[in-house]
């Protein structure tokens, strides 16, 4: 194994680290804009009935 080979394997899995925790922030994003999204509806829900 030379030195571009671990370079190239270092890059490689960094890149898939930085993929991962992208994927990680959107899904939590996602997951408060649908607890917001909930609340919201349900506060509606409740002035207009309550």
């Amino acid at each position: 194994m030379n030195e571009d080979e671990i370079t190239r394997g270092v890059a490689r899995g960094l890149h898939e680290h930085h993929r991962r925790q992208a994927e990680a922030r959107n899904r939590s994003l996602l997951s408060g804009l649908l607890i917001m999204a909930i609340g919201l509806i349900a506060f509606i829900l409740l002035v207009t009935y309550g």
